[in-house]
């Protein structure tokens, strides 16, 4: 717990109050991190076709919403702190692609 504090305290030293949502996204992507790793890992220490269906679900969504904390708080943190343009992605064919992928 000493490092952590003293971690922090040096990260408090070096961030504003106007950085402060940025530093929070930063952070949060650290949380998706660590669930998508957890996930990663619990899998590859079982046998997986000894895994009922709640164990493996519980693998699968881990991993899947960690993923996607990690990916979004990382862009959230690149657009509050300006450094990711704000426009959104205009991929041509995203609609087609995105029925796609609902799809599948």
């Amino acid at each position: 717990s000493g490092i952590g504090a003293a971690g922090g305290y040096y990260l408090s030293n070096k961030i504003g109050p106007t950085q402060l949502p940025q530093a929070v996204a930063g952070f949060h992507s650290l949380v998706g991190v660590a669930a998508t790793s957890t996930a990663i890992g619990d899998f590859m220490t079982h046998d997986f076709s000894q895994l009922d269906g709640f164990h493996s679900s519980s693998i699968y969504l881990g991993a899947w919403m960690g993923g996607i904390t990690a990916t979004g708080s990382v862009i959230a943190c690149g657009k509050l702190a300006e450094k990711l343009d704000n426009k959104p992605l205009a991929l041509p064919g995203r609609d087609a692609l995105n029925l796609g992928m609902g799809a599948a």
